[in-house]
């Protein structure tokens, strides 16, 4: 032996040898997602990830489940950050289509160069000017950064795990509560929204906010502040999409129909949620305004319910429509003339269809099981920057957003109908069912496009997870009467 056991030399030449063949062992193994194809890798690490996600729970599930729901809530959110901060950092997209155009308008409002030619389409459009106008207050303090969009969505993605999880640990128990909160925070469709400069991820994390403060209020003896709040942000969320109303008026449905309280109470908190809203609203069209220079045009759907009744186009965008759009908006330079033309139009064209309607309604409604989209753009708008180059995945990618997208909708549609079924023990979970029907009832008259569910997918995944749960329920219950009978 050249040299002596547990000399300073043997251990030196001990230690390097451990560190050499170690080194060299991990370099190796990090070469393992050369020996498969990509698509294998892709789906692979995305369900490793969500398995490590569940086994986590399974095996911390004592510490989890037991103790405030802030330990459930933080969770849910890391496991949310981390997978969207690793999408974030490997893949990057050039924006395409309207989400170009945002930040060009963006980049328009912070240095003031916005023309009249975009002030009258904003003025016809007004929500479309709001996310813009949200990025160039970021764009006048730091500049303008391309990470910027990916990363408020980051932390809004984030924030919609947590507060899913306490909505559905409301209304179930901690272990539904966690499993929601994890569905939304590895909904791959949510994931890669976050890589689009638009206002529907923000739009989405608001909503589920205002839900959470819904739930979290309603139950007070003195509910009004908490009431008032939840107005303020479905207001806020207007201000990126302008459907917020529809869970204003299930929120309302849900209160007279299903609450407690009494006659006089129930006016009050409807009064108080109503003016949150009206006052944060009509404060926020006066910024639209001062951006635009136009006030809010009257009929302002005109166009979506024109659009929206094309069967041709099953209600989607079309160059014949757009073409019409652009002679009209020169002939009358105004936009309440230009919407409340193709209001008309609209009502004719539904008019015109008599009985296929029903027919025209049911095709619309195949967007909800349409994930194309998503998988499109997470391939096709990939820059050279891309660290995860991946153009080639598309049918990779079609298939698990379409996968998860389609147990989703049918979880939240068992949910809608149990929730229609249930007369006693009925809780304010019916605000979400409220909300996610009229908003279908929406996507049936005016313009659809796979790119709005974006503004939804959590609200849908949330209610699928408590459509399962029921399911369980049922079941187990089911089970146990038989056990006993036997």
């Amino acid at each position: 032996m050249l040299f002596k056991k547990g000399s300073i030399a043997g251990k030196v030449i001990y230690s390097a040898e451990i560190a050499a063949v170690c080194l060299l062992c991990i370099l190796l193994l990090l070469n393992i997602p050369n020996a498969f194809a990509k698509p294998f890798f892709v789906a692979a690490f995305y369900l490793f990830y969500s398995v490590i996600s569940l086994f986590l729970v399974y095996a911390f599930k004592k510490q989890i489940y037991t103790g405030s729901a802030l330990k459930r809530v933080a969770f849910t959110m890391s496991i949310a950050f981390v997978i969207r901060f690793l999408v974030i950092y490997y893949i990057a997209l050039t924006p395409q289509g309207d989400y170009a155009i945002y930040l060009s308008t963006a980049r328009k409002i912070a240095s003031g160069t916005l023309s009249d030619s975009n002030k009258l389409y904003y003025g016809i459009f007004p929500h479309a000017l709001n996310y813009p106008i949200f990025i160039s207050f970021f764009y006048k303090i730091i500049g303008e950064k391309t990470w910027l969009p990916r990363v408020i969505n980051l932390l809004f993605g984030v924030m919609e795990a947590g507060f899913g999880t306490y909505i559905l640990e409301k209304f179930t128990n901690a272990r539904a509560g966690v499993l929601g909160g994890l569905a939304v925070a590895l909904n791959p469709s949510i994931i890669i929204f976050t890589l689009l400069s638009g206002g529907e991820p923000i739009y989405s994390s608001i909503t589920v906010f205002a839900v959470f403060l819904f739930v979290f209020g309603i139950g007070k003896e003195k509910p009004y502040l908490y009431l008032a709040a939840f107005g303020f942000t479905c207001a806020m969320a207007d201000f990126f999409r302008p459907t917020a109303i529809v869970l204003i008026i299930a929120s309302v449905l849900t209160i007279l129909l299903y609450s407690n309280f009494k006659a006089a109470k129930k006016i009050t908190t409807i009064a108080f949620i109503i003016l949150s809203y009206g006052i944060v609203a009509l404060l926020s069209g006066y910024v639209t305004a001062s951006v635009s220079g136009y006030k809010n045009p009257s009929h302002g759907y005109g166009w979506n319910l024109f659009v929206g009744a094309n069967e041709t186009s099953q209600g989607k965008w079309n160059d014949e429509d757009a073409e019409l759009f652009n002679a009209v908006k020169e002939e009358y330079q105004d936009p309440s003339k230009v919407q409340e033309y193709f209001f008309r139009l609209g009502i004719e064209r539904y008019k015109s269809m008599g009985v296929k309607i029903i027919p025209h309604f049911k095709r619309k409604l195949n967007v909800w099981f349409d994930e194309n989209y998503a998988s499109t753009v997470v391939t096709e708008w990939q820059t050279q920057y891309t660290r995860f180059k991946s153009a080639d995945l598309k049918q990779t990618f079609f298939l698990m957003v379409n996968s998860y997208n389609f147990i989703v909708v049918l979880g939240a549609v068992v949910a809608m109908i149990i929730l229609s079924l249930e007369k006693k023990g009925i809780n304010t979970m019916k605000i979400i069912s409220y909300y996610m029907i009229g908003s279908i009832m929406v996507y049936m008259i005016l313009e659809s496009a796979s790119r709005y569910k974006g503004a939804y997918y959590s609200v849908l995944t949330i209610l699928a997870v408590y459509g399962y749960w029921k399911i369980y329920h049922y079941v187990r219950n089911s089970r146990k009467l038989k056990g006993k009978s036997i």
